[in-house]
């Protein structure tokens, strides 16, 4: 009698899969208990090697890889792997929820770089997460060359239900956590994350002595643009400026909106020479913008720059709000000396 065919033995790993749901509902994020999950999930079910796919929301006929077991035994990164959803060589009845698990029999299995490693006994069970399919866990015995048997079988449908519901609420803890972020309009951080980026910058800028400066960026006219074409027109001026922000700065560099018409831009490592770049390439990258078409109105910025080291000079510790508010200040004048008007 094997120990899949002994009630005992059984019931020990169904004990053991339900203590395994507390340690992965504590897992850092999706990437945490994917990877947490292939590793413990291996032990608990007794197959060799577990692989963790998702759907691709923005293409429905991939699907992406998360983590998995390599040949080795080990715990394998394939979070770059893309792959063609096999939905259309399986049952019609597996893919609508109708029959739990998917049992290949003897196939090829791939390698890390999708190359065929061997054959053996496989096996796929859906993840759901309550409406619909998010994913897919395919199981093989290709280390042991082991058979698949019923008892295995019948965890791994228990295992799948229950990182689909685990992985369904991170990837929404995410999606709030992203949302809480991020500015609706633009999709750049909103006010309170840059804030906070730029409280952690400047504690790093002063604990390590490298440089730091913000940029304090207004859109000019947005008044004018929303009374002239219509507030659609004035979001649209919104996400492009925010767009040439975006590309003005290095990917190392945060931009935030502020609200309104007003943006900051986070820098650690600039100085002045790093400030007098980033204005170049804005005012290049706003000139283009104007030139690419005939819109009715041009699009205008007034930026205003200031370094850590600047506030530092005067005595006091430098605070992110004295730094925004030098900025601000710089930008105002700017805006000033150009005869725009703050509207």
């Amino acid at each position: 009698m094997s120990e899949w065919e002994d009630p005992a033995g059984f019931a020990v790993r169904l004990a053991a899969l339900h203590d395994l749901t507390v340690d992965l509902s504590c897992a850092a994020g999706l990437d945490g208990l994917c990877e947490q999950a292939v590793g413990l999930g291996r032990r608990v079910l007794g197959l060799d090697r577990i692989g963790i796919w998702f759907v691709d929301p923005l293409d429905p006929g991939n699907i992406r890889g998360s983590f998995g077991i390599d040949e080795a035994g080990r715990v394998r990164d394939e979070r770059g792997v893309r792959l063609r959803r096999s939905a259309s060589s399986l049952p019609p009845d597996f893919y609508e929820g109708k029959e739990p698990v998917y049992y290949m029999g003897r196939a090829p299995c791939f390698g890390d770089h999708l190359n065929v490693v061997g054959e053996a006994e496989k096996a796929l069970a859906l993840l759901w997460d309550g409406r619909k399919v998010i994913g897919e866990i395919v199981v093989d015995n290709l280390i042991s060359q082991r058979p698949i048997e019923g008892g295995q079988l019948e965890l791994l449908v228990r295992f799948a239900r229950m990182v689909g519901f685990l992985a369904s609420f991170k990837l929404e803890q995410a999606e709030l956590e992203r949302l809480s972020g991020t500015d609706e309009l633009t999709g750049i951080v909103n006010r309170r994350t840059v804030v906070l980026v730029l409280e952690k910058q400047l504690s790093l800028s002063l604990r390590n002595g490298r440089p730091l400066s913000v940029a304090f960026v207004d859109l000019d006219g947005l008044k004018r643009v929303n009374d002239a074409f219509g507030h659609a027109a004035g979001d649209e001026y919104i996400r492009a400026s925010c767009d040439v922000l975006t590309r003005a700065v290095r990917v190392s560099d945060t931009i935030g909106r502020l609200g309104g018409d007003e943006f900051l831009a986070v820098l650690p490592d600039c100085d002045e020479e790093g400030i007098g770049v980033v204005g170049a390439r804005l005012r290049a990258l706003v000139d283009a913008w104007n030139a690419s078409g005939d819109r009715g109105y041009a699009m205008s910025l007034s930026a205003g720059f200031a370094m850590s080291k600047e506030l530092a000079q005067g005595g006091a510790r430098p605070t992110a709000s004295a730094l925004v508010d030098l900025a601000d200040s710089r930008m105002y004048a700017e805006k000033a000396r150009r005869g725009e008007l703050r509207t």
